[in-house]
């Protein structure tokens, strides 16, 4: 399959900033699954600086720009032909152990709700693939999806509590319930498709 993808953001400050300086993460991952045919990421007025690959093998660019400003639009456009892997990622560049994805954070912090949730999910799964898709399943199946009850501050516990949120809520929750197994996992952002009108969407997906 091969995708398209546009898209634009844009800051606008109150008052005039002196200047903007930006680390990009705006480009798509290379694996076995995933073969990027074009892609730009532009700023208007801005200044390309470096491009590194982190410790996650994602590709990082720095922009800047001088103020006075008061609007950075970032544009990015491509296309990416990709491949089904049934969500298992391979050839990925990723120096990182997999443990450093253990680690707490305020967002995923596992209450007693969300350890009960994880080890009833998990139990008598064959392998860690297995235990995934189940606490996939059970996140899904505990936080229906309706934007607009939760914030960009909720956290994994609070959004399982409530029942509802949107697919960081998922993410964060996920999270949370893996961590609870000893299995480590991260956050990543990618797109969602236009609907069937060809609308765009406002936010990225979880």
């Amino acid at each position: 399959m091969i995708l398209t993808v546009s898209h634009a953001t844009t800051y606008r400050y109150s008052a005039p900033m002196r200047g903007a300086v930006q680390s990009l993460r705006l480009f798509p991952a290379r694996f076995e699954g995933q073969n990027v045919r074009d892609w730009q990421v532009e700023v208007p007025g801005g200044v390309r600086g470096g491009t590194y690959r982190d410790g996650a093998g994602d590709t990082i660019e720095g922009w800047s720009q001088r103020g006075p400003i008061t609007e950075v639009t970032v544009r990015v456009s491509g296309r990416v032909e990709t491949q089904d892997l049934s969500g298992v990622l391979r050839g990925h560049r990723e120096v990182v152990p997999p443990a450093a994805y253990l680690r707490a954070s305020p967002a995923t912090e596992a209450d007693t709700a969300l350890g009960d949730l994880a080890r009833a999910a998990g139990a008598g799964a064959s392998d860690a693939l297995e235990r995934a898709h189940r606490l996939a399943a059970a996140v899904t199946g505990a936080i229906a999806y309706r934007p607009g009850v939760t914030h960009e501050h909720t956290t994994a516990a609070e959004a399982l509590a409530l029942g509802e949120g949107v697919c960081q809520d998922h993410a964060h929750a996920l999270i949370a319930a893996a961590h609870v197994l000893g299995q480590p996992a991260r956050y990543v952002s990618g797109y969602l498709f236009a609907d069937a009108q060809g609308a765009a969407h406002e936010a990225a997906h979880a």
